[in-house]
C-alpha cells in the first residue's frame, strides 16, 4: 500500500496504522465542521465519500462491474442509487437497493452500504456473506462495533466516517490508507 507516514518508511507506516488499531479498535474520522449543509448537499457529501472509499479498495479480483448493493431503509443514499452513471478506476459501478432475503442478488455483490438495519439483520446478514471479500459501508455508526468497515457520519459539508481497521484488515480487500485523507480532503482517488 502506498500510504506514507511523514518520516517513516511505508512498512513502517502501515505498522504505524496497524498499533493504533490495537491500541484503539477503531478510528473515529470526521471532516472539519463549517455551516450546516443542507440534506441535499449533505447526500451530495456522501455519493464523494463512497466513491471515494471504493476507490482507494482493491478486490483480490476485478471485474468489469463494482456492485454495491443498498440494503435497509437509507436516508442518504438516493443519489448513488439514482445519480448519473459512475465509474471507480477503471470498472463500471452498479449502486442497486436489494432485499435482505434475496440471498441470490446480495451474493452477486462486491460492496454493502447499509442503511438503518438492527444489530440482529446486520449480522444475520454478515454471517450469509462471510468468507468473501466485501465493502461494507453504513450509515448507522454502531454497526462498525460489530463487522461494517466504514460507518458515515454527518459532519459540516460533508460526510466524515469511522473506520474500523480490525473489520478492515479481516476483508479479504486491500484498502489503501489514503483513504484517511478521504474525511479532510474530499476529493477523489
Amino acid at each position: 500500500m502506498g500510504g506514507r507516514i511523514k518520516g517513516l518508511p511505508p512498512a513502517w507506516a502501515w505498522v504505524a496504522v496497524c498499533l493504533l488499531a490495537l491500541q484503539t479498535g477503531w478510528v473515529g474520522l470526521v471532516g472539519q465542521a463549517h455551516a450546516e449543509p443542507s440534506a441535499d448537499e449533505h447526500e451530495l457529501g456522501v455519493t464523494r465519500t463512497v466513491l471515494g472509499i471504493l476507490g482507494y479498495t482493491r478486490w483480490p479480483t476485478e471485474s468489469a462491474v463494482l456492485r454495491l448493493c443498498v440494503v435497509g431503509s437509507t436516508e442518504y443514499a438516493d443519489d448513488l442509487l439514482n445519480g448519473a452513471p459512475q465509474t471507480v478506476g477503471s470498472q463500471r459501478l452498479e449502486v442497486r437497493r436489494v432485499v435482505l432475503s434475496d440471498a441470490r442478488i446480495l451474493a452477486e455483490c462486491e460492496g454493502i452500504y447499509a442503511g438503518q438495519l438492527d444489530e440482529a439483520a446486520w449480522r444475520k446478514l454478515m454471517e450469509q456473506l462471510a468468507g468473501r471479500p466485501l465493502l461494507t459501508i453504513s450509515e448507522r455508526g454502531e454497526l462498525c462495533r460489530i463487522g461494517a468497515m466504514f460507518c458515515l457520519r454527518r459532519r459540516g459539508e460533508g460526510a466524515g466516517f469511522e473506520v474500523s481497521l480490525d473489520s478492515v484488515a479481516r476483508s479479504g480487500l486491500r484498502v489503501n490508507p489514503k483513504v484517511l485523507q478521504l474525511a479532510r480532503h474530499r476529493t477523489l482517488p
